[in-house]
This record gives structure tokens, sequence and C-alpha cells, in this order.
């Protein structure tokens, strides 16, 4: 390649890498449990449904995990009209035309009020956003009806702090919005980080609805552990193996598996820079493979760099008190 060749190919392969989603059992089995509870509530009679929250520490994946699967219901109700130049819609009522609108997905901010959360909404539709609480509440009942709203996912509900009024007030306001997306079928999924311990679990009534999914950082504390986290580089080797044509397969699953997991400590999130980081530097460097140094200089969360070096190596390469890693079929 010429010298500007090389740099836009290494550019975009590096863009490309840093969008790549990795998965574990777990995380599939979160998908499918989603899968499910959704399923139930679009049968269920009307009425408030179960609250689906899914809850980890950060870096672990969990946004990442409900915005693939929120992605793929959308594609899933619209169906090939996914492939049109326009937005999909419906006929509301005869003459009257309406954006279809499946999936509706908030960031929660901190310190929020009610008015600021119903304003958030409204916006996503591009609603005016003047009036009482009442009349904004009143505007979004209008709302969830007219574009067909089948998934309303709030994320950042770990920023809820009972200790203020407003923030049980959007609680409430939460729990009313489950209500009239019940009655048409639809659901709320809540997301955030520590959910087990925090404002929402501890409101009985929203405990009563809540279907929880937590995720965890990946362990290596027993066998059956080590086959999974093995599995999961194995998967995560499908992917990149390609793009790096000088190493040999288990070069992730087998001989830096060990180092791998104590640089990350097993998030999900920091495997996915790491992996990047190290296969640019290969690249950049006409390496083509993963060396141990190209691992360890990568840059990863401040998490990560502070939990590493508790994590100290015998002679052998492997975290103190882990078990050796061998190579397993995925």
């Amino acid at each position: 390649m010429s010298t500007s060749a090389r740099t836009r190919y290494l550019r975009h392969r590096r863009r490309w890498m840093r969008s790549l989603r990795f998965e574990t059992p777990a995380i599939r089995q979160a998908y499918q449990t989603m899968t499910d509870l959704v399923e139930d509530n679009a049968v269920s009679p009307p009425g408030a449904k179960d609250v689906i929250a899914v809850t980890a520490p950060f870096a672990v994946g969990k946004s990442t995990l409900v915005r693939t699967w929120a992605q793929d219901r959308y594609r899933d109700i619209i169906g090939d009209r996914i492939h049109l130049s326009q937005l999909p819609t419906w006929n509301r009522e005869p003459g009257v035309v309406a954006d279809e609108v499946p999936v509706v997905w908030l960031d929660l901010e901190a310190a929020s009020k009610v008015r600021a959360f119903n304003i958030q909404l409204l916006q996503y539709f591009g609603y005016p956003i003047s009036g009482a609480i009442t009349d904004l509440t009143a505007r979004i009942h209008r709302i969830l009806d007219a574009h067909r709203v089948r998934l309303l996912v709030v994320d950042d509900a770990n920023l809820l702090n009972l200790r203020h009024r407003d923030a049980r007030d959007v609680l409430d306001h939460l729990k009313h919005i489950n209500t009239v997306l019940g009655q048409r079928g639809a659901s709320l999924v809540l997301v955030g980080a520590d959910l087990e311990d925090g404002a929402v679990v501890r409101d009985p009534q929203m405990a009563g609805r809540l279907r929880t999914i937590s995720l965890k950082p990946c362990p290596i504390d027993t066998p059956a552990e080590i086959t999974r986290w093995q599995n999961t580089l194995a998967g995560i080797e499908d992917l990149v193996l390609p793009y790096l044509p000088a190493a040999q397969r288990g070069i992730l699953a087998g001989h830096h598996a060990p180092r791998i997991w104590r640089l990350t400590q097993g998030y999900l999130g920091d495997v996915a820079r790491l992996i990047a980081e190290a296969a640019h530097l290969a690249a950049h460097e006409d390496t083509w493979t993963l060396r141990i140094t190209d691992l360890e200089r990568a840059q990863l969360s401040k998490r990560a760099q502070i939990a590493a070096p508790r994590l100290r190596e015998t002679p052998a390469g492997r975290p103190r008190g882990a078990p050796s890693v061998e190579v397993a079929a995925s």
C-alpha cells in the first residue's frame, strides 16, 4: 500500500475493531431472557406489566447488550420496511399518517424531575414541550398510541436517589408509565449500574414487578468458569484473527488468556478496548499478531489500571491464585 492508503486502512480498521461487540454465555442468556419477558408482556392481560431491569457494574457491557437487543427488536417489528428510504409509518385513522416508533431509548438525567423526564420523552418524538406537567403526561399517553411504542428503555436508572423528593416523584411517574405501556402490551426496561442495591428495588411496588437480569465480570475461579472465559476469547478470535494474519489460532483463548484476564479482570468493556488497542499497535508496527508488549501498552480504564497491579503474576505468567489455562474447545 501507499503511505496514504495504509494510513486510511489502519484508521478504518481501528474504528471497526472499536465498534465490535463481544459476547459471553451470560450475555446470550440475558438476551434471550429479555426477549421472553417482552413477549410475555405482549400477551398477558392489560395493566401494569413486569418491568425488566438490567444491571451490572460499570464496563461489563449492560448498555451495549440492551442497545443491541433493542435494535434487534426494532428490526423484528419493522420487518422488511427497514429497507425503505423513508421512516416507517402507519395509518392511525383514515387520512392520518404517523411515524411508527416501536422502540424508544432515554438516558435518565441526573437529578431528574418528572417535568424533565416528560420533556425528554416529548423531544424524542419532536413534540411541543410547553405546558403543565399533567398536560405533558397526557400528551405522552397520546404519543404512545400514535406511534405504536412497544418498548421504552430508560438507561442510567441508577441515578435515581430516593433521598430526594424529585427522584421519588420520577420513580412514581415511571410506575405510571409502566401501567400505561402495559395497557398497550408494551414493556418498560430499566438499565443501570448496581440496581439491586438502589432506589428501584427498595420501592415495594416496583420490586413486585421487577424481573432483574444481573451481569457480572467473567470469573475464572473454577474449571467451568475458565472454559467459559476461553470460549469467550475464542469467539473474539473468530472476529479479529482475519485482520491479524500473523497470529495463530489460540493466541487469545490459550496463550494470552491469563494475561487478558489480569489486565481486565473479566470486564467485557475493558476486554474490547484491550483487544482493539493491542491489534492497532500490532498493525501499526507491522507485526500483525498480538504480543505481550501490545497488550501491556494498551490504554485501559482507570478501574482496570488500579485493579491490575493487585493481581500479581506467578513466574509462569498467570494471576496468583488463578487456575492455569489450557486451550479448550469452543
